[in-house]
C-alpha cells in the first residue's frame, strides 16, 4: 500500500509539474472554477494561499491551493515554509528558472510538495527541492 501510495505522489508530480490550465479537469477538482488571475508582484502577498493546514478540494477550487493529497495513513502535515513566499522553479530538466509565489506546502511520509502559481497566475505543483526562495519581487528582474 505504501508503495502505491508513494507511486502515485510521483505520478501526480510528474503529471502535474506542467502548468494547468482553467479548462482542466483534475479528479473532483473543477478548474473551469478556479479563477486564473495574472499575478500583482505589488501585491503578491494577497495571493489566495493555505498555511497551517492541509488543502482541501474547496481551496484547489478557490484558486488557494493547487493539489489535495490523501495521505492514506502515512504521516501527512503542513511542511513548515513560510506561505505565501517568493521563489523560482527550477526546471529539473532544463534548470530553467520560473519566478512563482508558493501558495501551498505538504509533507507525506518524506515527500515535500509544493504548490505554486507562475506570475501569468497557472498554477504548478513541484518539490520543495525544486525552489529557490528569494526575499524580494526585485529578485525576479536580474
Amino acid at each position: 500500500m505504501r508503495s502505491l501510495i508513494i507511486g502515485f505522489i510521483c505520478f501526480s508530480l510528474i503529471c502535474c509539474s506542467n502548468r494547468k490550465s482553467k479548462k482542466e479537469i483534475d479528479g473532483n477538482i473543477d478548474l473551469e472554477k478556479v479563477i486564473m488571475k495574472e499575478i500583482d508582484l505589488k501585491n503578491w502577498t494577497d495571493t489566495p494561499h493555505v498555511v497551517g493546514r492541509l488543502a482541501t478540494e474547496s481551496d484547489v477550487n478557490s484558486g488557494a491551493a493547487t493539489f489535495v493529497i490523501d495521505g492514506q495513513g502515512q504521516e501527512h502535515k503542513p511542511l513548515d515554509i513560510r506561505i505565501p513566499s517568493l521563489a523560482f522553479h527550477v526546471d529539473v530538466d532544463t534548470k530553467e528558472k520560473t519566478p512563482v509565489v508558493v501558495i501551498q506546502g505538504e509533507q507525506v511520509g518524506e515527500q515535500k510538495v509544493v504548490g505554486i502559481k507562475y506570475l501569468d497566475g497557472s498554477d504548478g505543483v513541484c518539490t520543495l527541492g525544486e525552489l529557490e526562495f528569494v526575499s524580494s519581487p526585485s529578485e525576479f528582474e536580474n
